[in-house]
């Protein structure tokens, strides 16, 4: 049911002077003008830096690195992608044929025997890359000694299996202390 009401040329004057007042108010904000607030947020980055062990003359050589964060995954990454665009002139890489596939973290067992005064538990780290071929004593040594550089309180050991091609293959256990044969004239190698 709708109400009609007679139009008179009062009430039409009425509605015009009503139409235009809401025209000129608009939705009820007032305007304002442009104010400079200074430079738009940016999210900065800064980045860590890391310390991978790359080859020279086939000793192990630290070299800082920026990486994203200090993850195992990254830095483990840094390392495959270090080798490959060096830092610095004459480093190099044992690890150029594989490509670093994955990482998998166990803890030891609360049995577990370690000379470690504070009785904290440890992990084991797996490091698990791809590639035709062998990886050589050198190439285990930079993973090994990179991992325990930049996990020294936590990683007390790590083991790398090579994926594929072929059947996945162990290629054992290791702290970087077995690899200390191999460090640069003036390098001391993390435990």
């Amino acid at each position: 049911m709708r109400l009609r009401v007679p139009a008179t040329p009062g009430t039409r004057r009425l509605a015009c002077l009503l139409a235009a007042a809401l025209t000129l108010c608009g939705c009820g904000v007032a305007p304002t003008s442009i104010e400079d607030r200074g430079r738009p947020p940016v999210i900065s980055y800064s980045p860590t830096w890391v310390t991978v062990y790359l080859l020279r003359d086939g000793r192990l050589e630290p070299a800082n690195i920026p990486v994203a964060s200090d993850s195992v995954k990254d830095i483990i990454s840094t390392l495959f992608r270090a080798g490959k665009q060096p830092p610095r002139e004459g480093l190099g890489s044992a690890l150029n044929k594989f490509s670093h596939y994955d990482t998998d973290t166990t803890r030891y067992s609360e049995t577990a025997q370690r000379n470690d005064p504070g009785g904290k538990l440890g992990y084991r780290l797996n490091v698990i890359i791809t590639g035709e071929g062998a990886i050589s004593r050198a190439g285990l040594a930079q993973i090994t000694c990179t991992i325990r550089q930049n996990k020294q309180e936590s990683i007390w050991s790590v083991e790398v299996t090579r994926l594929f091609p072929g059947a996945p293959q162990s290629l054992g256990e290791h702290t970087c202390f077995e690899f200390r044969d191999l460090a640069a004239e003036g390098v001391r190698l993390p435990p």
